[in-house]
């Protein structure tokens, strides 16, 4: 058997248990980003790219025709709709209806990003082999970027970061192979990638910059060369960038304006302000939701000294899409768990820890891997546990302003969530096991973006919600979510014995 093969039937082994525990922890939440599942309901309902009314009531979302319209690419959304048509068939079937109008198809559409993110993870398997990583390393690296950052968090909810982080790293890895091996399918591969980038966030066009110099690089000055690579890579891309502009003339009357020009949260501020908001302040600091990338920023100078040329593809995108985050005014994302714009490079800033998966050395370095892979683990479960948006604004957390909740600690997401986490997994067990009786769901709202107020007591867990509401008994609903915990289990002994020795 070919080690190409082999790499294969592991790295299906690794998206596999990535999909299954996200589906086992997966929520529902639709968060901000309930205007992207009104796009993809009514391309599918109505061939239309509207939505079916002013989600956030601003004005700077209404277009020519007098309808209004997602500021953001039609990517996420055209992604969404095969989880789209998927909840509707199950509730036409079924007639379920869990707690208000459209929820069953919402929650598909949110199980979409679970998918996302499984495949970032086996993407980052792949690439974590390709760059020189024994099978061994390429797994672990890729399993803690699962589970041991923020992509974890947000596989559960409705925002496009997951799709972010999966297109970013199919472009990047589709070049890079494409051009290592000669083969211009893949490097057409890759640029496709970055065109479904470009579709579901404007800006990641700019990962096109690195890419380009990269290929510049590796051509070692031959201008044949230059343009045999950049030619497979540009066109998918050049395509995305005139769809996206015949996009924003049918929506707004201008080429250019997608939505956000009228709006002012999509202003310049201080790169003085935001990068060090990004990088170190208790709201959203990368370091302090995933501590594992400190030791990915670490590897990158291994990378350097094995493979210089990739290391600077990696890097540079890092570096690219990390500063253009800081220049925003609201480079915070708003309302958001941690620094969610930086969930598009949390694979890259990952990958060097195949350096130190690899290579652990002496026992004290191996101990530190360990030990700052668990704690990484571990961070994640307050935001895996609870579901931010209901915490993050509660009443009694209503005198928090927006610096107190990027800059102390007291208002820090990770801090609240793991309070809510601490006094909510008992509660539950409680309600569950029926020792106490759990308190009233109201009438829902049928615009409500998420359950924030018919399940503010909930741990944010499908198979919580289902009986909570009413729509299956407890039991049934507890088995479903042990089968899928022991799936996963039982993929990740098959993964172990493909590791083992011999």
């Amino acid at each position: 058997m070919t080690s190409s093969r082999q790499n294969g039937r592991t790295g299906f082994l690794v998206f596999l248990l990535s999909l299954v525990l996200y589906l086992a922890t997966t929520g529902g939440s639709m968060a901000t980003d309930i205007m992207s599942y009104e796009v993809a309901k009514n391309i599918v309902e109505h061939r239309s790219v509207a939505m079916s009314y002013n989600v956030l009531n601003m004005d700077a979302h209404q277009g020519m025709d007098g309808r209004y319209y997602a500021p953001y690419g039609v990517g996420h959304a055209l992604y969404a709709v095969p989880f789209y048509l998927a909840g509707k068939l199950v509730e036409d079937a079924t007639g379920i209806g869990v707690g208000k109008p459209e929820a069953l198809r919402k929650a598909f559409v949110v199980l979409g990003n679970a998918v996302a993110g499984a495949l970032t993870v086996w993407l980052t398997f792949l690439f974590a082999c390709g760059i020189g990583g024994s099978p061994r390393a390429s797994v672990l690296t890729a399993l803690t970027l699962g589970f041991g950052t923020f992509l974890w968090t947000y596989s559960k909810f409705g925002f496009s970061a997951p799709l972010t982080a999966l297109t970013i790293l199919w472009g990047l890895y589709g070049v890079w192979t494409g051009t290592r091996t000669r083969r211009p399918a893949l490097l057409w591969l890759g640029g496709l990638g970055l065109g479904c980038a470009l579709l579901v966030r404007h800006e990641l066009a700019l990962a096109v910059v690195p890419v380009g110099l990269w290929i510049v690089v590796e051509s070692r000055g031959s201008w044949l060369r230059i343009v045999r690579r950049s030619l497979p890579v540009a066109l998918p891309v050049v395509a995305a960038g005139l769809l996206t502009l015949y996009y924003n003339e049918v929506r707004f009357g201008s080429p250019w304006d997608t939505g956000y020009l009228r709006d002012r949260t999509a202003t310049f501020g201080s790169i003085w302000v935001g990068l060090p908001g990004l990088l170190a302040s208790p709201g959203r600091s990368l370091f302090l939701f995933a501590p594992v990338t400190l030791l990915g920023v670490a590897g990158m100078g291994a990378l350097w000294k094995r493979d210089r040329s990739t290391a600077m593809l990696i890097g540079g995108t890092i570096a690219v899409l990390l500063l253009f985050y800081a220049s925003l005014t609201y480079w915070d994302a708003d309302r958001s768990y941690g620094p969610r714009y930086l969930v598009a490079i949390l694979p890259l800033v990952c990958l060097p820890l195949v350096m130190w998966f690899d290579r652990p050395g002496e026992d004290r370095r191996r101990r530190v891997l360990i030990a700052v892979a668990v704690l990484s683990v571990v961070v994640q479960l307050p935001g895996v546990v609870v579901d931010f948006s209901r915490v993050n604004f509660r009443p009694e957390y209503a005198y928090l302003t927006r610096e107190d909740r990027l800059w102390t600690w007291e208002g820090s997401a990770l801090r609240l969530n793991t309070l809510a986490a601490v006094s909510g997994i008992p509660s539950n067990v409680r309600y569950l096991t029926g020792l106490e009786p759990r308190p009233p769901i109201h009438a829902a709202d049928a615009r409500g973006r998420d359950f924030s107020e018919q399940f503010g007591f909930s741990l944010d867990f499908w198979w919580l919600y289902l009986p909570y509401a009413g729509v299956v008994p407890t039991p049934l609903a507890v088995t479903a979510a042990v089968a899928l915990l022991a799936g996963a289990v039982w993929i990740a002994r098959l993964l172990r014995r493909r590791l083992a020795p011999g």
